[in-house]
Order: C-alpha cells, then structure tokens, then sequence
C-alpha cells in the first residue's frame, strides 16, 4: 500500500500473517495494517440489516450531538467515573452479541481475536478484565449517520480519563486500535491519518482547556478507505487521525475497539 509518509501493510485474513505486525506497531515502525476477507461481503449485508433495525436489541448510546453518531453498546470514553453500570451493561451486550452472532451462522468475536492474535505473535486477545470478574466491553457497533464525524485525536489523550482507571492498572504502552468495516458510508466517512506523532501523553488537542493546538492545515494528512468486510489495525495511540465527515444517507457502520499490551505482557486487552 503506497504511502507518502505512513508506513502501511496489506494483507489477507485467510493468508498466513505476519505474526510481528503488533511488535511493529507498537515500536513506531508500523502505522496501520489492513487486512481484508475477515467478514465477507454477503455477511456484512446481512449483519447490516439486523443492525439497521437494531433486531438484536442492543443498547443505544449517543454521541454529543454535533457528532451525528451513536454505539449499540457503550464506549468507555463516554462513560462517567462510576463505571457499576457499564460493566452490567457490558454482560448483557456479550449475551445479546452471542445471539446476533449465532442468527447469522458467525461468532464475530472469535473472527476478530482469532484474526488479531494471528498479528500479535499468537498472544490472546481478550476484553480488559475489570474489579470482582467483570470485564469491559470487547467492542461495539458505531452508526455515523449523514454529515458523523470524530474529530482529530490521540488515542493515547484517553487513558487520563476516570473511567480509564481499571484498563490503566491492567495494560501498559501505546494505545492502539482496530476499526472492522461493515458498511460504508456513499461519501466521506474515511479514516483520516495526520503527520504528527505526539509522546504518550503529550499533544493532547481533543481538550475544550487547551489554548494551543496543532494547525491542522498545515500538516500533510492520508486518508485510508476501507471497503466492507476488512479490517485496520492502527498505531492510533501517538498518531493524530480523525474520521471524516459521512457524506449521504447511506449508514456507516464499523465495530471497534481500543487495545494495549497486558502488564505482563502475556495478553493483549480491548475494550469498547
């Protein structure tokens, strides 16, 4: 995958696969993976009906209003400091996933671990373990109606939030994320990867407090378009990116989850 300024690898999910690309990202040597073929077209349609009308039941969250967005399930980010609830929520929408899986012939979950231990040298990938046996959301589903957006972040400016606190004990280093496409939008709705690398905790600018941030138009920026049924794994902690703005009334539809090496480095932890 040519690049002007990111490093970027491509690769199947039913091909061997590179088994240090977790190693790599870490390290800064690698900025984003794509790996295509980890749903197929035809289920990714499918999975896009029942998430249309919400068949499952998931749970709603919003986003702040201008982001024109919303989660079925709950993001941790969003979440306020006492985190009972989410972790209540976080079994019922294991269960209600289990089934949402089970309708269509697919455990998505295992999909998704199976494929990303493959990158990460075999290491289990799991939902950060939260207090008494709970765990945080694995992932989540994210609708970005007409005119959703994220705006330009770190991911690493999160792990100073309160609700952080229990993946804060449990993980170390970077931040980094994986986006699986199911539908995307007509227009726009594309990752968007800036040529800035901040330190970890340092560069934060998604602060309302913050008096300076980067001029974002003067930086060289890459967009990464991802079509239905493939997945990117990004350094997404140190690198500033943003989603840009859906254009049409075609849903985008994706499932995410951040991750960050276990503190014993035997695991690695997600959470939604």
């Amino acid at each position: 995958m040519p690049s002007d300024f990111l490093t970027m690898e491509r690769h199947d999910a039913d091909d061997p696969l590179p088994a240090d690309a977790f190693a790599r990202l870490r390290s800064g040597q690698l900025d984003v993976l794509r790996v295509d073929g980890v749903f197929a077209p035809d289920l990714c349609a499918r999975m896009v009906a029942d998430l249309e009308t919400n068949a499952p039941g998931f749970e709603v969250t919003e986003f702040p209003g201008p982001f024109r967005s919303f989660f079925y399930g709950r993001n941790l980010n969003l979440n306020d400091p006492d985190l009972d609830d989410y972790f209540a929520a976080a079994a019922r929408f294991d269960g209600d996933l289990h089934r949402f899986g089970a309708g269509l012939g697919v455990d998505p979950v295992a999909r998704i671990t199976g494929v990303l231990s493959g990158l990460d040298g075999g290491r289990a990938v799991a939902p950060a373990p939260g207090p008494d046996g709970a765990n945080h959301f694995f992932t989540t589903f994210r609708g970005h109606r007409n005119g959703g957006y994220i705006p330009p972040h770190f991911d690493n400016e999160q792990g100073l939030r309160p609700s952080y606190r229990h993946v804060a004990a449990v993980t170390s280093g970077d931040i980094l994320s994986f986006v699986v496409t199911l539908a995307a939008a007509e227009g726009g709705g594309v990752l968007e990867l800036y040529d800035l690398i901040a330190e970890q905790g340092r560069g934060i600018v998604n602060d309302d407090g913050l008096s300076r941030r980067p001029d974002l138009s003067t930086l060289r920026s890459q967009t990464v378009p991802v079509p239905a049924g493939s997945m990117l794994v990004v350094q997404s902690g140190r690198r500033l990116h943003r989603v840009q703005p859906v254009i049409g009334e075609k849903m985008r539809w994706t499932m995410c989850s951040f991750m960050a090496l276990s503190r014993d480095g035997q695991r690695t932890f997600a959470w939604g």
